[in-house]
Formats: C-alpha cells, structure tokens, sequence
C-alpha cells in the first residue's frame, strides 16, 4: 500500500474592512499557494506558489485586502550566500494574490521579522531600526514603514497583537512544564471572539505538547456553554459578513448564522488536489 499523503494544512488572513481573505494552502512540506477569497461572492483566484516557507503568522493583510505583508525564508545551499543582497529570509509587500514584491526588506536571519497594517498606507515594519533599510531594487512607493524597536521572539508577540487588534480576546494564560525532552500543557491558552451581531463566541484553545503546537476551535453562547464542536479544525473565525467559516482538512467550509442559530456546514472549496505549478501575475501585481 503506498504511503497515505497528509491533507495540506490552511491558514487565512481576513481584511478588517472589506470582504476579503487570504487563504495559505501548506503543502507538500515547504510549498505554499497563495489564494484570494471574495468572502461575499465565494470566488477564489489561485495565485502563487512559493517553494520555501510564509510565516503566516508575521503576515498580515491591510485593511482593503489590496496588499499583504509577509515573512518568507528560502534555506538551501543556493539561497545561503554572503554576497546575496536579498538574504534567506525577508519582509515583503505585495498585491494579493501575488508574492511579487513591490516592498522588500532583507532581514538575514527568522529571529522577529514580518508586519502589521496600522492603516492603508501604514505599516508596522516588525524589524529592529537596524534592520529596516528597504532593498534598493523594491522600496516602498506612498507606504510608510515604521520600523519597530521592541521587534522580539518569533511568532508571538506579533502575532497575539494582531489577533486583539482583530477582537480576539485572551480569557486565560498558558501553563506549561518541562516533561521529558519536551513541554506539557497544564492550563490551556484560551482566546474568544465574539460574533459582531449574535451572542456566539469563536473559543480557540492553544497548547504545547512536546514540541507541538495544538489548536482546538468550538463556538460558545455568551456564557460559554458549548455551542459547536469543531474538530479537526485548523482555523476557524467570523467572516467579514459573519459566517461561521472554518478550514480542516484542504477544505474551506463556511456557515450561515441567522437569529443566533448556525446552519449546517456546506463546503465551498477543496484545495487539496492543488499542485504546485508556475503563475504568471499580471502587470498590475508589478507596480505601486
């Protein structure tokens, strides 16, 4: 029997003022697709595909879904060179669904990196003062990139500020212990997200077992009884229009909420026969 090929992992970014997201399809091990979603029409357009990693979790999408920041490294022996004015690893601006980078900042090593949209036309540059001196061939034309001097970590803290920028909410610290060569969780990390129209709230519980990073997604009544099991979820949030929407196994599924009740999930699209495949932007994805 041939070896049984795991389901591409999903991530997504939504737009906070226009009904659009970003869809990143994960798979096979560092290739990364690129899809927009007009959440209101249900339409998708495929766009690149990226051969190394997208920190989806440094990424961000501005607040008309028009451009994407995001952090990218690229580890081989041919992108390893001290000559390379690019690096292995950098922060770049594009034009959804494209990679294409109209804005590059070389950053040389996966320590911070990546953005937040403060506005439009504003951005969060998540690299130290230092580190914040724009590629000559890809400067930011009418962006203004603020360069942050309390850049740290990796994922968190940047990524925590953008889910309570979005209206995430943490409800619970975690608690972890050393076990064996690893972590166990002793208090989950819970995070809530209120649906803007109904008493329902978005629950993701976060944990650390061994090495690994578990999700865990349910929606709750407003006193947090259990509303909705989400099994096997790999995001699951409210939409621009607020639709239940979640993504599990290759598929994205979405829901409709009327009168606080949640209708059956019908899926809207399966990415998991996608294949890695050259695209083409189109001139517009070139240019300010």
């Amino acid at each position: 029997m041939p070896p049984r090929t795991p389901p591409p992992r999903l991530s997504i970014l939504f737009a906070r003022a226009a009904p659009v997201a970003v869809i990143f399809r994960r798979g096979p091990s560092k290739h990364v697709e690129v899809v927009r979603w007009d959440t209101r029409r249900d339409t998708f357009q495929r766009g690149h595909w990226f051969q190394g990693r997208i920190y989806d979790r440094r990424s961000d999408l501005s607040p008309g879904g028009e451009l994407l920041v995001y952090f990218a490294s690229q580890f081989n022996r041919r992108s390893v060179r001290p000559d390379d004015p690019y690096t292995y690893a950098w922060t770049a601006v594009s034009r959804v669904p494209w990679l294409t980078a109209l804005a590059l900042w070389p950053k040389g090593d996966c320590w911070w990196g990546g953005g937040l949209f403060d506005g439009e036309k504003t951005l969060l540059l998540n690299h130290l003062p230092d580190e914040a001196t724009p590629h000559p061939r890809h400067r930011p034309q009418g962006l203004r990139a603020k360069p942050n001097p309390d850049a740290c970590g990796e994922d968190n803290p940047l990524h925590r500020r953008r889910l309570e920028r979005d209206g995430w909410r943490r409800e619970e610290e975690m608690e972890i212990e050393r076990a064996g060569r690893g972590y166990a969780t002793v208090t989950p990390e819970i995070m809530t997200r209120g649906h803007h129209a109904h008493p329902l709230r978005m629950v993701k519980a976060r944990a650390i077992e061994g090495f690994r990073r578990l999700e865990r997604f349910h929606v709750a009544a407003a006193d947090g009884a259990p509303v909705l099991p989400l099994e096997g979820a790999d995001w699951a949030d409210w939409d621009f229009d607020g639709r239940l929407v979640v993504l599990r196994r290759g598929a994205v599924s979405v829901a409709e909420v009327v009168d606080g009740e949640i209708s059956p999930l019908r899926e809207l699209i399966d990415l998991t026969a996608d294949a890695c495949e050259p695209r083409e932007p189109p001139a517009s994805a070139r240019s300010w």
